[in-house]
């Protein structure tokens, strides 16, 4: 019997397999993939680490802690993780990505940024061209994650473990004296089980009917063009909430391109097993024409497309719990586009539920039971 299974192997899931190793115990973890792969969220280049766009939140505290993280697997893989950029939050001052005023939020937190008019904007980074009103906020020590090397390297720090890859968990039962984990291979058993499917959670998990919604997303690479495309290596990355596009972000061109895309845009819910992973001219011409009006010249020819998975909560904000029938499991859920920055803390926390460690930071906002009221929860056997 091993010490701790673990249901998904990618960016929380390889994170928690690592951290119980760390500590010195067995486990077991299973993937239906191997990743990195593209099939779910855990790919596409890179991703932003961040203060300012969590104003006011238990995003800040967790932020710092997985920066630090982040630093020490650089140091201790040899690899290189992520590189400091700077990032821009943009949009309307009652808009989603900067209601609540988040400079002062964030200042009093510690974080240094800077509050920049429309006209510095376009003199500090020339190839943006924001319309008037646009309110931004900018964070020079906001870094950017490789993802494929930061994935990679959590893996390698969990690779004493028994990672079964292209084994998808299909079902699993708790009682008394452990968790059984069944695969499309073979039947294994460990004292406790760490549920982190992505966007296969309800399947592991039906009874909870938690109001996960799964979300077909794409990833765009452009050569980068113009006469500041050197400059747009320097960085920085971008959010930028838009009136009506939705909420369009870029990054600092890599050896992939210049990558863009959308978050959070209505009609794209999706089931996993049925997601479209074409990407169809038209989706990218909407985008291009967003850097028309708004980075005039700076996309060139298309490099690369491709579709990633967010699972959704109403909120937007985790779930990180124990099962509220089986105490022996816990799920997190409902990554929401923005979890894999948090990767190596959400790990750790984890580890502390199986390990019944207290963790150093509140959890409560993550709880499960908050959707109780809004979907009740259905026990096993009453389905």
């Amino acid at each position: 019997m091993y010490d701790f299974a673990v249901a998904g192997l990618g960016a929380i899931g390889s994170a928690t397999a690592a951290e119980l190793l760390r500590r010195g115990h067995s486990v077991v973890g299973f993937d239906r993939y191997h990743p990195p792969h593209t099939m779910g969220s855990a790919h596409s280049d890179t991703r932003m680490i961040r203060e300012a766009w969590y104003h006011g939140s238990p995003y800040v505290p967790l932020g710092r802690d997985a920066y630090a993280r982040w630093r020490r697997l650089e140091r201790t893989s040899g690899r290189t993780l992520l590189r400091t950029a700077g990032a821009l939050m943009m949009g309307p001052e009652d808009g989603r990505v900067l209601a609540g005023h988040p400079l002062a939020s964030v200042t009093r937190g510690g974080t240094d940024c800077i509050s920049l008019s429309v006209q510095e904007v376009a003199e500090r980074f020339p190839w943006l061209r924001p319309d008037p009103g646009t309110i931004s906020i900018y964070e020079p020590g906001a870094a950017v994650l490789s993802l494929e090397a930061c994935l990679e390297a959590t893996l390698e720090a969990a690779s004493a473990a028994d990672l079964r890859f292209d084994e998808p968990v299909v079902e699993w039962s708790a009682s008394a004296s452990g968790v059984r984990i069944g695969t499309e291979r073979a039947e294994y058993r460990a004292r406790r089980l760490a549920i982190a499917a992505g966007a296969w959670t309800s399947r592991l998990v039906p009874e909870l009917g938690l109001p996960l919604e799964v979300e077909r997303t794409v990833q765009y690479w452009f050569e980068p063009a113009g006469a500041h495309a050197p400059a747009l290596a320097d960085g920085p990355a971008w959010v930028w909430e838009l009136d009506r596009e939705g909420t369009w972000y870029g990054f600092p061109p890599t050896a992939r391109g210049l990558k863009a895309g959308m978050h959070f845009q209505a009609g794209r819910g999706t089931e996993v097993d049925r997601v479209d992973r074409e990407v169809g001219d038209s989706e990218t011409e909407a985008l291009r024409r967003l850097f028309a009006r708004y980075a005039p010249g700076a996309a060139g020819p298309l490099v690369h497309a491709s579709v990633c998975l967010y699972t959704n909560t109403p909120d937007e904000n985790f779930i990180l719990d124990r099962h509220p029938y089986h105490p022996r499991v816990v799920v997190f859920a409902g990554g929401s586009g923005h979890a894999f920055k948090f990767a190596p803390i959400l790990g750790a926390f984890m580890a502390d539920l199986l390990t019944d460690v207290p963790p150093r930071h509140e959890l409560s906002p993550f709880s499960a039971a908050r959707f109780r009221s809004a979907r009740p929860w259905t026990p096993p056997g009453r389905r």
